[in-house]
């Protein structure tokens, strides 16, 4: 646990509801165990008690995994990869159509990887971070403008941005509803939002319980679910349009591992396997219980009509 961090009593950071139940106690990356509440309004789960928001960044150190730039060598076999075979969909937000010019900001952006590539595509892109030391990686690593701080932010503007991209973001803060309804205002009628988090009713979740990796704590505070994540997104303003679950073999990995250390069973020796963890990561996949979900969603066009939502595997 670091030094200096302060912790809290929530309410609900969905509903505002006080009324919850425990759900589950579990270890952090640093051996300490933290307690998960359930709201009994909304089914939220959420970190309880959590870091306060004024000492919250002292938990995210300069060697944070996100923070940290990518071997050059790795960017330009893959920027050579992309050129010849072209974009494969790796996520939802790959289905967004490239505006020549559009203005696209990926919130949460740590070391930039991903606003770059998005530059290479056509997107005016740009990044933002709370870490002073992921934004200076981006801009050194990529030559990225990036915006230090949150949503909302004066330097985006209400009407200022054609796409949002919130990648394993929502499930660090401590105001879900204060972010997306300041990505809605940012948006231009039209814009896309891109938001992924992990997965709380994901087959792996089940499996391993307090040692499913994307558990994250004490980073993650908030806890998603399909109807979760879809009720906060479409509570402020956006029309959703899919919402999907992706799989991590490395995650699936290190589930593993971590659950052989506090219940053995004999099934998590075969999964240790490459090839057998990878099976099981696929058909995760398949039953749309993978690790990753991730939301697609729109501002409504005045001039458009709503679409429907379509689930996907």
């Amino acid at each position: 646990m670091a030094d200096g961090v302060r912790w809290e009593q929530t309410a609900c950071p969905s509903c505002g509801s006080h009324d919850e139940e425990e759900f589950l106690r579990a270890p952090g990356d640093d051996g300490v165990e933290y307690r998960l509440a359930k709201c009994r309004r909304c089914a939220m789960v959420f970190q309880n008690p959590r870091p306060d928001e004024a000492t919250v960044g002292l938990l995210y150190t300069e060697d944070y995994p996100q923070y940290q730039a990518p071997a050059r060598k790795h960017s330009m076999l893959r920027a050579l990869k992309h050129k010849l075979l072209g974009h494969a969909e790796k996520t939802l937000a790959d289905r967004i159509p490239v505006t020549p010019g559009g203005r696209l900001l990926d919130c949460g952006c740590g070391a930039g990887a991903f606003a770059a590539e998005m530059r290479t595509r056509g997107w005016d892109a740009f990044g933002m971070d709370f870490s002073p030391h992921a934004a200076a990686t981006a801009r050194s690593h990529y030559g990225l403008r990036v915006v230090e701080g949150s949503l909302p932010h004066p330097e985006v503007p209400p009407g200022s941005v054609d796409v949002i991209t919130l990648r394993m973001v929502l499930e660090h803060v401590h105001n879900p509803a204060k972010m997306l309804g300041a990505a809605f205002d940012a948006m231009k009628p039209g814009g896309w939002l891109f938001v992924a988090v992990p997965n709380l009713a994901a087959w792996g979740f089940g499996a391993f319980g307090p040692a499913w990796f994307p558990l994250r704590l004490p980073w993650h505070l908030l806890h998603f679910t399909p109807d979760t994540l879809s009720r906060a997104v479409a509570t402020n303003g956006f029309t959703i349009d899919t919402v999907a679950t992706k799989a991590h073999t490395r995650w699936m990995g290190y589930s593993v591992d971590r659950a052989r250390k506090s219940r053995p069973r004999w099934w998590l020796g075969a999964a240790r396997v490459r090839f057998f963890r990878s099976v099981l990561t696929n058909w995760t996949q398949w039953r749309g219980q993978a690790d990753e979900l991730s939301l697609l969603a729109r501002k409504p066009d005045v001039k458009a009509t709503e679409m429907p939502v379509r689930h996907a595997a």
